[in-house]
């Protein structure tokens, strides 16, 4: 039986863009992009073996006129690609061109409408078609010929759909699948569907009527709701059967000899695959094309490729300040390392007894830490993690900061940090339980008092509701408040606006606090325990980009700090029978820190003098000698402090410190005067941002910085400000990394590290022995900087409970 596979090629493209984002020839071409495309074309040769090959394209600025004239909207919400990614296309072309394999374009027609008219004109001949592609909007051309491959994570996790498959995935006629992206619409293309009706409804309509036609020819029989959001939408939902409908009259044809896999050229895809410096696919290709054409032979390696002098696949880097070692013969290699340790505890005493082991995940993560976070998640095979382990070692030859942070700080942790889950922290039932009581009393009164302030009850978990309370009968001003299609916002930024305004404001945000509060802690966390009252919280290394630890399951670092409610709830987290808690916490760090990287001699000499700084900064910034300077003062010079980390406007500052906008000015200006030395930091890290792509900490960890030139105002806003505090909060995040390495290695047995939130350690151990441990954190944590000007300092705690802390 003759296959004829067919390649959807933006959506390939674009998973090789995302996931090799960083791969790159020495003179800086990208390659990403055209290396996860040839991995994908040698992966579909070898597992589908297709007779016939052909790869269909969205023609730039022309393939959506044709639905655009249908609806003017659709997929206005795309955003072009970025430049690097089509730079990227002409050397696809060659790829393509040395495999032999054709690309299909045309003007009104989408890549999805090209491969429709393909696959039924093969399917017609009697060939088997197979669809490759991460877009389902292919399930309407699966056919009792035409099978779909869909591409979920990366090139490794792969879902196949032929017409059962479909029909079990959503319960319905493969042929219904139109009807039901009809009225539920696309938001990735923008197609609207019905306003309000979901997959869950789509599909019991269309269970119970069949097709789009029929349901509306029964409408008089659909009530409620349900039956409103279809009257109102009928329109919009036959405009999105015509723009979801695959067009099968595409100007192309199916032609055997041009897609023809004979005409697969083996020499010239070898010589573009080292043209590219892809050294891992040119073994693959060769291993493979050898299975079925033993005579063909590898010419020898040019010889700047040599054993001698190896060239890495991806990017040739050559460095002298790093010789990464040869793989070890027992190094465990998985994409999770702490995960696999949780799933087999011998390995995970064989990594704490020093077994050598590479992450694969956090290492994709460390190079690129705004990649999406799907691709490769899923390899098992001993060879595919192989290959990816070999192309990230290419990669730091090039980035040894990079290898070091991983090797001496990233990796080094990961069993800390399961010791960590698996000791877990204690709770105490009883006082979670009384908390439970006393927050849904809580709940009731305050409520209570809302529908008093508004003189009858009403959902007032419903923004709607809430809109017509707030808005129309309280008449509370609109101006300046955003509005959405139905209603105006009661968002918290906009409750903000309207706090002093009426009393029922504060009353309904107290009662969002307490209510979330009581869903996302007092109620689930004595549900996650086990038997012996111990949570075990999760913590990974590869979610936020400055490289800080995040917790989940449940998160315990975003319990509220400053409020006596989040005090109460930390009080249900409590030291053992006979043991204590000690929280050691590094004191103004982030701006002690901002100090050091920005070399501010006045502001280093005044920590390390272990003067209070915020007094100081208001004495300078005020021109008041310190004894005189009042407590108002102190705020604003502590807000401004932490602030200014974080690109704090005037209006913040004004906001936060009670001063009027023009002194809020004016005290800016005052203290950039009096910090010029990290106003410079700021201004070169923005500039190391603009013209390098990518800013780092001291220790070499990077966040690319993409949208720094972005040309929309509020996206590059948001950027600059992530940019300029990345190496400070990164540094932070890697000495305190640095810290738990050093305090975990001299910790007795009988203590254990139990959490770590933000700036900070918590210790669980015996009584006996809490002055001794208190002296051994205070040592490590405030020595864990030798290389830094400034002194560092611990601020510890004694405790039977985290609240006490």
């Amino acid at each position: 039986m003759q296959r004829f596979a067919i390649i959807d090629g933006k959506s390939v493209f674009y998973r090789g863009y995302y996931a090799m984002r960083n791969l790159s020839l020495p003179d800086g071409t990208p390659t990403g992009a055209v290396y996860g495309f040839a991995t994908m074309l040698i992966e579909i040769i070898e597992k589908l073996q297709p007779d016939y090959l052909a790869v269909a394209w969205d023609k730039r600025g022309t393939n959506i006129r044709r639905r655009k004239a249908i609806y003017a909207d659709y997929k206005a919400n795309r955003k072009a690609a970025p430049e690097d990614f089509y730079a990227q296309i002409p050397l696809l072309l060659e790829l393509l061109d040395a495999f032999g394999v054709p690309i299909y374009e045309c003007d009104d027609f989408e890549a999805d409408d090209i491969m429709g008219t393909l696959a039924r004109q093969a399917a017609a001949t009697g060939v088997t078609v197979d669809l490759i592609s991460g877009d389902l909007d292919m399930l309407q051309i699966v056919d009792q010929k035409i099978q779909m491959y869909q591409l979920r994570r990366g090139f490794t996790d792969v879902v196949k759909f032929d017409i059962p498959a479909i029909e079990q995935k959503y319960g319905l006629q493969k042929d219904q699948f139109l009807d039901l992206k009809s009225l539920k619409g696309d938001s990735s293309d923008n197609i609207p569907g019905v306003p309000g009706i979901g997959e869950k409804t789509a599909i019991k309509l269309l269970q119970e009527y069949q097709n789009l036609e029929n349901i509306y020819q029964n409408i008089d029989h659909i009530g409620g709701s349900t039956g409103e959001k279809l009257r109102q939408g009928k329109d919009l939902a036959f405009i999105s059967q015509q723009l979801a409908q695959i067009m099968f009259d595409a100007p192309v044809n199916f032609d055997p000899q041009t897609t023809s896999l004979q005409n697969l050229k083996p020499k010239a895809i070898i010589t573009i695959l080292r043209k590219f410096e892809f050294r891992t696919l040119v073994r693959r290709f060769t291993k493979l094309y050898q299975k079925n054409h033993p005579e063909f032979q590898l010419n020898p390696t040019p010889p700047e490729h040599s054993e001698n002098n190896p060239t890495p696949d991806l990017p040739s880097i050559q460095t002298p300040h790093i010789q990464i070692p040869q793989m070890p013969n027992n190094l465990f290699l998985s994409w999770n390392v702490k995960s696999a340790m949780h799933d087999d505890p011998a390995l995970a005493q064989e990594i704490i007894n020093g077994r050598p082991f590479w992450d694969l995940g956090q290492v994709a993560f460390l190079i690129d830490p705004l990649a999406r976070r799907d691709a490769q998640t899923s390899l098992n095979f001993p060879d595919q993690l192989e290959q990816v382990y070999h192309e990230q070692l290419s990669q730091l030859q090039n980035l040894p900061k990079l290898y070091q942070v991983a090797t001496t700080l990233d990796f080094p942790l990961i069993p800390i940090l399961y010791q960590m889950e698996k000791h877990g922290i204690l709770i105490d039932f009883d006082e979670f339980s009384a908390l439970k009581t006393e927050f849904t009393q809580e709940i009731r009164e305050t409520e209570a008092k809302i529908y008093d302030l508004a003189g009858c009850q009403f959902n007032i978990n419903s923004p709607l509701q809430l809109a017509e309370i707030l808005y129309g009968k309280l008449q509370l001003p609109t101006k300046g408040i955003k509005k959405n299609q139905r209603s105006y916002s009661t968002g918290q930024k906009e409750l903000d606006k309207l706090r002093l305004l009426h009393p029922i404001i504060p009353e309904i945000e107290h009662m969002r606090e307490i209510s979330k509060l009581l869903s996302t802690y007092v109620e689930p966390i004595p549900l996650l325990a086990d038997k012996n009252h111990r949570v075990h919280t999760t913590y990974t290394q590869d979610v936020t980009a400055t490289g800080r630890l995040s917790s989940i399951n449940p998160n315990l670092q975003n319990i509220p700090v400053r409020n006596s409610v989040g005090k109460r709830i930390r009080h249900g987290f409590i030291a053992a029978p006979d043991h204590c808690l000690i929280s050691a916490d590094y004191a103004q760090f982030e701006l002690r820190l901002a100090a050091a990287l920005a070399n501010d001699e006045k502001l280093i000499a005044d920590f390390n003098d272990d003067i209070d700084i915020h007094t100081k900064t208001a004495s300078d910034s005020f021109k008041v000698p310190i004894s005189q300077v009042t407590k108002e003062q102190r705020r604003a010079a502590k807000v401004i402090n932490f602030g200014v980390l974080y690109g704090m406007s005037a209006k913040g500052l004004s906001d936060a410190a009670g001063m009027t906008l023009h002194e809020a000015k004016r005290f800016i200006e005052q203290y950039f005067t009096l910090r010029s030395p990290i106003r410079h930091f700021l201004d070169k890290t923005l500039e190391q941002a603009r013209k390098q792509g990518y800013v780092e900490t001291l220790f070499g960890r990077r966040r690319p910085t993409p949208d720094v030139k972005s040309p929309n105002f509020v996206v590059r806003n948001a950027a600059e400000r992530a940019a300029a505090n990345m190496p400070i909060q990164g540094t932070e995040a890697d000495l305190m990394k640095r810290a738990m390495i050093q305090v975990a290695q001299k910790l007795p047995d009988n203590a254990h590290l139990v959490l770590q939130i933000h700036d900070s350690l918590i210790i669980e151990c015996p009584k006996s022995q809490a002055k001794s441990i208190s002296q051994l954190l205070q040592n490590t944590m405030e020595q864990v900087a030798p290389e830094l000007p400034i002194k560092l300092d611990v601020d510890l705690k004694i405790g039977q409970n985290w609240g006490d802390l």
